[in-house]
């Protein structure tokens, strides 16, 4: 899963920020856990999320774990 999502991470370009945000989506993790495990507030996450939709050019959470799904694991740092 971590390789998966360094990849896509290295893809798209994002922060580490996004990465970290990006791992716990993948995870399953909700909008309403980030802020509390990250330690930044929920607008700051939302945020952090739409950023991420935005450039992975995905609109829903199954669009995002389909693309980890389909992400090879072999071409990972």
């Amino acid at each position: 899963m971590q390789e998966a999502c360094n990849r896509l991470s290295d893809l798209y370009e994002l922060p580490l920020r996004e990465s970290e945000i990006l791992l716990l989506l993948i995870k399953g993790r909700s909008t309403k856990f980030i802020p509390d495990a990250l330690v930044i507030s929920e607008y700051t996450a939302k945020t952090h999320v739409y950023n991420i939709y935005k450039k992975m050019d995905v609109h829903l959470r199954n669009e995002l774990l389909d693309l980890h799904e389909k992400t090879p694991r072999s071409d990972c740092r």
